[in-house]
Parts: C-alpha cells; structure tokens; sequence
C-alpha cells in the first residue's frame, strides 16, 4: 500500500480521497455545531490547511514544490483551453447585470467570510484536490488516450458528487461536475493550476452574492436566464472537444 501511496501516476488519486474524506467529514461535523460568519472563516481556515497538506504530499508525489504548483507558466494555453468556459462565464456575468435590481440582507461579515474569504479558499483547495491530485499523475506519465478520457471526466463527476455531500440533487451534480470538466479540461490540457482557481473564484463570488440578490424580470433577463442548462451543455461540448485534440495531438507526437 505504501508504494501505491507513494506512485507518481496513482498516488495522487489515491491522497485525493484522503484529503476528500478527511475534509468533508470535518466539514460535516462542523457545520452541526458553527453557523454564520464562524462556520465561514472555519470553512475557509479547513480549506486553506487542506490545500497545504496537498502541497507538502504533492512535492513528494511528482517532485514539485508550491512555486511549481502555482505557478503562471502556462497561463496563455489555459486561458485558451478555458475558451469554452470562458464564454459561459460572460454569458453568466450578462445575465447576472440584465437582472441585477439590488442587494438585500447582506451584511459585511458574511460579505467577508462566505463570499470572499470561503471562495478564495476553494478555489485553493477544490482546485489542488479534484483537478492537480486527480489528474497530475497521468499528465506526468500516462500514455494511454483510453485512460485520460476517463480519467479527466471522471475528475468532474467526483466533483459533482462532493457538492451533494448534504443532499442529492441531480440538478447540482450535473451543474457542478459540467464547470468541474471544464477546470479540469484547462489544467489537464495547460499544465496550469493558478488559472482555474481565479475562474473557479470568480463564478463562485458571483454564484455566492446570487441569493442577496433582488432580480428585475425584464425580457433579457429571462430570456437569458432560460437559456442557462443550454449554455453549459455548450461549455461542455466546447471542452471535450480542446481535450480530445490535446489528447489527439500528445498521441501523435509520441508516435
């Protein structure tokens, strides 16, 4: 067990459901006991500690240290990777501005705590964990097609999952594990971890700020709204499609 623990290409699924255990059974637990502004900067604290942890067992596992890790080599072919993304992304933001009628029972310590700490701290770890652990050890050395179209998917739909930890909804998993493919379609594909965890942030600030909102239902608003499943079945598509000629392509150049 230890040398699998310990193997550049499955060691890091393996430490993923570590880290995964061990974060969503704390997280369980203390979310029975804190509420509020504690239960966030709590939240975040146990992120931002996992995310570490995952640094100090990713240096042993493929030989590179946090400046590695986050590092912005690579940066360029992310964003182009993250193309698909991307567009979903300004279409999101649109929408959002199209509706936008005010903000009601936010107050500054939840602002903080949940809608900014919480999210940069997910970013770090939920990037670390289900796209850098998952999916490093193939990047570094699998040669199989086979293995990392399923292993890339595969990725998304334990991402999917962890967001239904506290109630199944067929709706969130599907939504989750789409936006968790097209994060890991941009590191699997770029080598770059930093940004997908800036993408990863900046959708959750604004998903997070979306319960305060007040919405005006004018036309474009609801006409935009409406096409939202549509528009993330094309960021899908649109990332399946760079990950099959990134995958074509390494193939081809091995050859």
């Amino acid at each position: 067990m230890k040398r699998w623990f310990l193997s550049r290409r499955f060691g890091g699924i393996l430490w993923h459901f570590v880290f995964a255990g061990l974060f969503i059974g704390l997280s369980l637990f203390l979310l029975g006991v804190l509420k509020g502004v504690t239960w966030y900067l709590v939240s975040s604290a146990l992120r931002v500690l996992s995310g570490i942890g995952i640094l100090a067992v990713s240096r042993r596992l493929f030989g590179k240290d946090w400046r590695d890790i986050l590092s912005l080599c690579g940066a360029k072919d992310a964003l182009l990777a993250g193309s698909g993304f991307l567009l979903f992304f300004v279409y999101y933001v649109v929408t959002v501005v199209s509706g936008f009628g005010g903000i009601t029972g936010l107050t500054p310590g939840i602002f903080l705590s949940r809608v900014l700490l919480q999210q940069i701290a997910t970013g770090f770890y939920e990037e670390l964990n289900y796209r850098y652990l998952l999916l490093q050890g193939e990047r570094q050395t699998g040669k199989s097609p086979g293995m990392k179209l399923l292993l890339v998917p595969g990725s998304a739909v334990l991402f999917g999952l962890l967001h239904c930890v506290t109630g199944w909804s067929t709706y969130t998993f599907l939504q989750t594990g789409v936006l968790g493919f097209a994060f890991a379609v941009i590191f699997f594909v770029s080598g770059n971890l930093v940004i997908p965890m800036l993408l990863h942030f900046l959708y959750d600030v604004i998903a997070n700020l979306a319960p305060f909102v007040t919405w005006n239902h004018t036309a474009l608003f609801d006409g935009l709204n409406s096409a939202f499943e549509i528009m993330l079945a094309g960021m899908c598509m649109v990332s399946l499609v760079i990950l099959v000629l990134d995958i074509r392509k390494t193939a081809r150049s091995s050859v």
